[in-house]
């Protein structure tokens, strides 16, 4: 799976991603989509195959309604609490994201709110 971070999200976080392997690109971190509309960053999500996570809950949780009643599958959102996972926690995101990409990939059109790693001891 591959990700890309909506705008509140460091693209510190992307970067640590990448050294552990995954693709993820943070919209903070490129120049070409800092400041576009949650739509147009959806857009671009999709053509580039890639989920987005966001805080932004309610204004993707409507593009993700628009693409269902026009009948379009999209690669996914990843919905992230604020609480749980305050944006300034770069150990705590990173981690629950490394999760998220190293389980089996939930399919097309998915949205999952991000949950932290239950380890085993």
């Amino acid at each position: 799976m591959k990700l890309l971070l909506d705008e509140q999200i460091s693209g510190k976080v992307a970067g640590r991603l990448r050294e552990q392997g995954h693709d993820v690109i943070a919209v903070a971190a490129e120049q070409s989509l800092r400041g576009l509309s949650d739509p147009d960053v959806f857009e671009i999500a999709q053509g580039q195959g890639r989920a987005v996570v966001t805080y932004n809950r309610d204004d993707f949780e409507a593009i993700i309604r628009e693409y269902a009643e026009a009948g379009r599958e999209n690669h996914g959102l990843v919905i992230v609490h604020p609480v749980r996972f305050p944006s300034q926690d770069f150990a705590r995101l990173v981690g629950a994201l490394a999760g998220l990409l190293g389980s089996d990939p939930p399919g097309k059109s998915f949205v999952v709110w991000l949950q932290e790693i239950e380890t085993r001891e």
